[in-house]
């Protein structure tokens, strides 16, 4: 299992602040992931599933004679995904703990892989990606979903969000194994080329907050970001400041924010 330590915490019951990567999110992924193969009678392997949002939805999609398999490497989110399943009363899907680095030892071929927002964390996509490849029957999908964390901006400018650009190495820069790559969607083609995939559809996603209602899921989890913002270095004061700036971006009607970039793509196993 991997030691890699996720920025996000992860409570009993699952992360709450995840749920903006739902809001913001879900419906264009859907959109790509049946635009790319995505149909009844498939079997599925969703690498990083969370509290199960999207691995409910695929199995809803892939039918009675389909199966979703949902991994992810948090003990809490798994217990959510699997309370989700119960209550929404979906037998087709199931959950276990394990790596993006170790799909070896789930002893199974998929017809469709989906990965998304998972890669930016880890130390070695790469090695990640070629266990994908590896999992894939022959002729597979694996519909991937990658960020663009330098895509994130305020206007007018907050020192609460946006400040990826000057805070964080460009976005074509090749960083080195051990190190995560905050904008790795933008390398997704090549290094899924790389692997062997013959891509098939590709697109930049970038969701737009203008509305309190919008702005509000800035909110969201954001107690969970804390102990990682303060693992960096930052005092309590910067992190209150932090707070109450990001609550200045939500209640300024004048102000608005661009999230994070979001680089869909999707390769056939040759």
């Amino acid at each position: 299992m991997s030691k890699e330590k996720y920025m996000i915490e992860r409570k009993e019951g699952g992360s709450t602040g995840l749920g903006k990567l739902d809001y913001l999110f879900n419906k264009t992924t859907q959109d790509f992931l049946l635009r790319s193969g995505l149909k009844t009678g498939l079997h599925v392997l969703d690498i990083g599933c969370g509290s199960g949002v999207m691995s409910q939805w695929i199995a809803k999609q892939v039918g009675s004679t389909g199966h979703v398999v949902g991994i992810e490497n948090d003990l809490n989110q798994l217990n959510a995904a699997k309370k989700l399943a119960s209550d929404l009363n979906i037998s087709n899907v199931t959950f276990e703990l394990g790596s993006a680095y170790e799909l070896d030892k789930l002893n199974q071929k998929f017809d469709l892989v989906y990965c998304r927002f998972v890669l930016h964390h880890l130390h070695d996509p790469t090695k990640a990606i070629a266990q994908i490849y590896s999992a894939l029957k022959d002729q597979g999908f694996y519909v991937a979903e990658e960020g663009i964390v330098n895509f994130a901006f305020s206007y007018p400018n907050s020192s609460a969000w946006g400040n990826e650009y000057t805070r964080l190495p460009p976005p074509w820069t090749d960083l080195p194994v051990d190190n995560r790559d905050p904008n790795i969607g933008i390398k997704m083609i090549t290094k899924m080329k790389q692997a062997g995939f013959d891509i098939q559809e590709y697109q930049i996603i970038h969701p737009l907050m203008v509305t309190k209602e919008e702005k509000q899921y800035l909110m969201l989890g954001i107690d969970e970001f804390k102990e990682f913002y303060l693992s960096e270095g930052h005092s309590i004061d910067e992190w209150e400041a932090f707070v109450k700036a990001t609550e200045d971006i939500v209640n300024d009607d004048n102000q608005i924010a661009g999230f994070y970039g979001s680089f869909q793509v999707s390769g056939r196993k040759a």
